[in-house]
Protein backbone atom coordinates (compact mmCIF):
# COMPACT_ATOMS: atom_id res chain seq x y z
CA UNK A 1 0.00 0.00 0.00
CA UNK A 2 1.26 3.46 -0.90
CA UNK A 3 1.80 6.07 1.79
CA UNK A 4 0.70 9.68 1.84
CA UNK A 5 2.56 12.15 4.03
CA UNK A 6 1.08 15.18 5.78
CA UNK A 7 3.73 17.44 7.32
CA UNK A 8 1.51 20.49 7.88
CA UNK A 9 0.01 19.97 11.34
CA UNK A 10 -3.35 21.65 10.67
CA UNK A 11 -3.94 19.46 7.60
CA UNK A 12 -3.22 16.18 9.37
CA UNK A 13 -5.30 17.34 12.34
CA UNK A 14 -8.25 18.05 10.01
CA UNK A 15 -8.01 14.53 8.58
CA UNK A 16 -7.74 12.98 12.04
CA UNK A 17 -10.64 14.96 13.54
CA UNK A 18 -13.01 15.00 10.53
CA UNK A 19 -12.09 11.81 8.72
CA UNK A 20 -11.65 13.87 5.55
CA UNK A 21 -9.27 16.49 4.21
CA UNK A 22 -8.62 18.17 0.88
CA UNK A 23 -4.97 18.40 -0.13
CA UNK A 24 -3.15 19.88 -3.12
CA UNK A 25 -0.12 18.12 -4.56
CA UNK A 26 2.31 19.02 -7.32
CA UNK A 27 2.11 15.62 -8.93
CA UNK A 28 -0.75 13.65 -10.38
CA UNK A 29 -1.63 10.41 -8.59
CA UNK A 30 -4.15 7.65 -9.18
CA UNK A 31 -7.15 7.11 -6.94
CA UNK A 32 -6.05 4.52 -4.42
CA UNK A 33 -5.92 3.38 -0.82
CA UNK A 34 -3.03 5.00 1.04
CA UNK A 35 -1.60 4.72 4.53
CA UNK A 36 -1.20 7.92 6.57
CA UNK A 37 0.98 7.68 9.70
CA UNK A 38 -1.00 8.49 12.83
CA UNK A 39 -4.32 8.18 10.99
CA UNK A 40 -4.49 4.82 9.22
CA UNK A 41 -5.81 3.64 5.88
CA UNK A 42 -7.43 6.34 3.75
CA UNK A 43 -8.90 6.53 0.26
CA UNK A 44 -7.27 9.14 -1.99
CA UNK A 45 -9.42 10.49 -4.83
CA UNK A 46 -8.36 13.07 -7.41
CA UNK A 47 -10.88 15.92 -7.62
CA UNK A 48 -9.42 18.23 -10.28
CA UNK A 49 -6.45 20.18 -11.53
CA UNK A 50 -5.95 23.46 -9.67
CA UNK A 51 -5.20 26.52 -11.79
CA UNK A 52 -5.55 29.18 -9.08
CA UNK A 53 -6.98 30.13 -5.68
CA UNK A 54 -10.55 30.27 -6.96
CA UNK A 55 -10.45 26.53 -7.60
CA UNK A 56 -10.06 25.94 -3.85
CA UNK A 57 -12.91 28.10 -2.54
CA UNK A 58 -15.43 25.27 -2.15
CA UNK A 59 -12.93 23.03 -0.36
CA UNK A 60 -11.21 25.28 2.20
CA UNK A 61 -13.58 24.25 5.02
CA UNK A 62 -12.01 20.78 5.10
CA UNK A 63 -8.45 21.75 4.19
CA UNK A 64 -7.21 22.43 7.71
CA UNK A 65 -6.67 26.11 6.84
CA UNK A 66 -8.79 29.08 7.90
CA UNK A 67 -8.95 30.67 4.46
CA UNK A 68 -7.89 30.23 0.84
CA UNK A 69 -5.00 32.70 1.13
CA UNK A 70 -3.42 30.71 3.98
CA UNK A 71 -3.89 27.47 2.09
CA UNK A 72 -2.46 28.94 -1.12
CA UNK A 73 0.59 30.23 0.76
CA UNK A 74 1.27 26.73 2.09
CA UNK A 75 0.82 25.23 -1.38
CA UNK A 76 3.34 27.68 -2.84
CA UNK A 77 5.86 26.82 -0.12
CA UNK A 78 5.74 23.16 -1.21
CA UNK A 79 5.09 23.56 -4.93
CA UNK A 80 7.34 26.12 -6.56
CA UNK A 81 5.62 28.99 -8.30
CA UNK A 82 5.46 29.10 -12.03
CA UNK A 83 4.41 26.51 -14.53
CA UNK A 84 4.25 23.49 -12.21
CA UNK A 85 0.83 21.86 -12.27
CA UNK A 86 -1.23 21.17 -9.13
CA UNK A 87 -3.99 18.69 -8.31
CA UNK A 88 -6.62 18.65 -5.58
CA UNK A 89 -7.24 15.37 -3.76
CA UNK A 90 -9.84 14.23 -1.30
CA UNK A 91 -8.36 12.00 1.40
CA UNK A 92 -10.95 10.11 3.43
CA UNK A 93 -10.37 7.84 6.42
CA UNK A 94 -11.74 4.36 5.74
CA UNK A 95 -13.50 3.27 8.93
CA UNK A 96 -14.36 -0.29 7.85
CA UNK A 97 -10.85 -1.07 6.59
CA UNK A 98 -9.20 0.37 9.71
CA UNK A 99 -11.53 -1.59 12.00
CA UNK A 100 -10.70 -4.76 10.08
CA UNK A 101 -6.96 -4.19 10.64
CA UNK A 102 -7.51 -3.42 14.34
CA UNK A 103 -9.29 -6.75 14.67
CA UNK A 104 -6.12 -8.55 13.62
CA UNK A 105 -7.23 -9.52 10.14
Amino acid sequence: MKRMKFTVVCVKKCLFENGLVYSVRGYEMKDNLVFVNGVGVCRRRKIKEVKGKKDLEGFVGLSGFENVDGWWGAIESFIWRGERRKWLYEVKWEKEINEMYEGGV
